[in-house]
C-alpha cells in the first residue's frame, strides 16, 4: 500500500498535546532504564516488568520519529515564510539553553572522571570530550557518551535540524510509491544493521565506537517521522470509536513489545525495530478520541512533556548530585553501585522540579531575550509562538543513554 500525500482540506489542529503526554512517558522509561536497576532488591521485580524497563532506550527512536513528524507538519503541511538562518536559530534556541545547564552541571563530575581519578590519558578526553559535546559533535565519535551520555542524542538531533530544509520538502513532495519506499527503508536499515550486530555479524567494539550513536544510523527514523506527517488530515477523518480502539490498542502494543521482545535481540527493539509501530501511535495520539488520548493530552501531562526535554539532559547529573547527597546522609560513599528504593522514588520528582525550575527561569528568559537576533547576525522571517512563550509546545526532543 502506498503512502500518499493527502491534500484534502480536512481541519487540523494547530497542536498536539497528547504528543506532550507520550514525549513525558517516553522520557521517563529513559529515567527507568538508567536507574531503576539500581535499586536494591530490583532482582525480585517481576521479570515482564524488566523487560520492559530494559527497553527504555527504544524511547531515542520515538523522539527521533517525532521530531521528523512535528517539524513535518509546522512547517511543510502549515506553512510559514521561513529562511534557513531563521529555521537554525530557532532550533538553537530551543536546544542550547538546557544543552548548556546540564553540560556545566557535569563538569565537576568530569573532573572527578577524567582528572582526578581518570586514567595516563584522561586530561585528554576531558578536554576532547568536553569541546566535542559543548559543539554537539560527540555523537560522531567514539567519545559519544563520554560527558553527560545522554547528551549523545542531542548531538544526533543537531544533525537532523541541520538536514530537515535540505531534504524534508523533497520527502513530501515525493510520490507515494517513492514515499512507501522510504519509510520501508527508514525501518529496514537500523533495525537490519542491529540485526547484524545481534547475529555477531558487527564486532562489538565497532557496533559501541562507531555505530550505535552515530547520527547517520538514526536519520532513517528521522525520515520515516517527516513520511508520517501524511498521515494526519486522513486520521482525522477516521470515526471517533475506531480511532479510540486503535490508540489504546496501539499503546497497550507498545508496552507488550517490550515485555515479551527476546532479551539477545534487545538491540534490534532499541535500534528501529517497533518504528513502524512507533509511527502509527504518534498518529493515533494527534486526536483525543478516547479516555486515553485524553489523560495523555490533560493539561498535566501537556505540562510534563513541555518539560520532558529538561528531565531527559538533566537526568545523569541530576542523579549524580543526587546519589552523593542522599549517601552522605546515610554515611555511604558518594557513589555506590545500589541505592536504596527511597532514593530513587523520590529522585522522580526532584527531576521533575529541577526540569521546571530550568524551564522556567533560564530556558523561557533566554528564549524571549534572543527571540529576535541583531540585525546582520539573523534575519528572522517568523516569530514562533509555541516555542518562545509558554503555550504548549508542538515540538521535539529528548533523547537517550550513558
Amino acid at each position: 500500500m502506498a503512502i500518499a500525500l493527502d491534500n484534502n482540506s480536512t481541519r487540523t489542529p494547530n497542536t498536539f498535546p497528547a504528543l506532550n503526554g507520550l514525549r513525558f512517558l517516553a522520557a521517563m522509561a529513559v529515567v527507568f532504564f538508567h536507574y531503576a536497576p539500581k535499586i536494591d532488591g530490583y532482582s525480585q521485580v517481576p521479570e515482564p516488568i524488566k523487560h520492559i524497563v530494559s527497553e527504555g532506550p527504544a524511547a531515542v527512536g520515538f523522539f527521533f520519529i517525532l521530531s521528523g513528524f512535528v517539524l513535518a507538519y509546522r512547517h511543510l503541511q502549515r506553512p510559514r515564510a521561513e529562511t534557513k538562518a531563521s529555521f537554525y536559530w530557532a532550533r538553537a534556541l530551543r536546544l542550547y539553553p538546557a544543552y548548556l545547564v546540564a553540560f556545566f552541571l557535569f563538569a565537576p563530575i568530569a573532573v572527578q572522571k577524567y582528572l582526578v581519578h581518570g586514567q595516563p590519558a584522561g586530561h585528554r578526553t576531558f578536554l576532547l570530550s568536553g569541546t566535542l559535546s559543548a559543539l554537539m559533535l560527540q555523537a560522531w565519535t567514539p567519545l559519544s557518551q563520554a560527558w553527560n551520555g545522554p547528551s549523545w542524542s542531542l548531538s544526533v538531533e543537531a544533525f537532523m535540524y541541520f538536514l530537515f530544509p535540505f531534504v524534508a520538502l523533497r520527502v513530501m513532495r515525493t510520490s507515494s510509491r517513492a514515499a512507501t519506499y522510504l519509510f520501508i527503508a527508514g525501518w529496514l536499515i537500523p533495525a537490519g544493521l542491529a540485526s547484524a550486530f545481534a547475529l555477531g555479524l558487527i564486532q562489538e567494539r565497532l557496533w559501541d565506537a562507531m555505530i550505535r550513536n552515530n547520527p547517520v544510523l538514526w536519520v532513517p527514523l528521522f525520515l520515516m517521522g517527516i513520511c508520517a506527517a501524511r498521515f494526519i488530515s486522513v486520521w482525522q477523518r477516521v470515526p471517533k470509536d475506531l480511532a479510540n480502539v486503535v490508540s489504546v490498542t496501539l499503546f497497550g502494543a507498545v508496552i507488550l513489545a517490550a515485555a515479551v521482545w527476546p532479551v539477545q535481540w534487545s538491540e534490534v527493539f532499541i535500534t528501529g525495530g517497533i518504528a513502524p509501530l512507533l509511527v502509527l501511535l504518534i498518529v493515533s495520539f494527534t486526536r483525543e478520541s478516547g479516555w486515553l488520548t485524553r489523560v495523555v493530552a490533560s493539561r498535566v501531562f501537556d505540562g510534563l512533556g513541555q518539560v520532558s526535554y529538561n528531565i531527559y539532559i538533566l537526568q545523569s547529573p541530576a542523579w549524580h548530585y543526587w546519589q552523593a547527597l542522599t549517601n552522605r546522609l546515610m554515611h555511604l560513599p558518594f557513589e555506590t553501585e545500589k541505592v536504596t528504593s527511597w532514593q530513587f522514588v523520590l529522585f522522580l520528582p526532584v527531576l521533575i522540579l529541577a526540569s521546571f525550575a530550568v524551564r522556567r527561569f533560564i530556558e523561557i528568559p533566554i528564549r524571549q531575550w534572543l527571540k529576535t537576533p541583531r540585525v546582520g547576525v539573523v534575519k528572522q522571517a517568523w516569530r514562533e509562538p509555541e516555542l518562545l512563550s509558554d503555550k504548549s509546545e508542538l515540538t521535539e526532543p529528548a533523547t537517550i543513554a550513558e
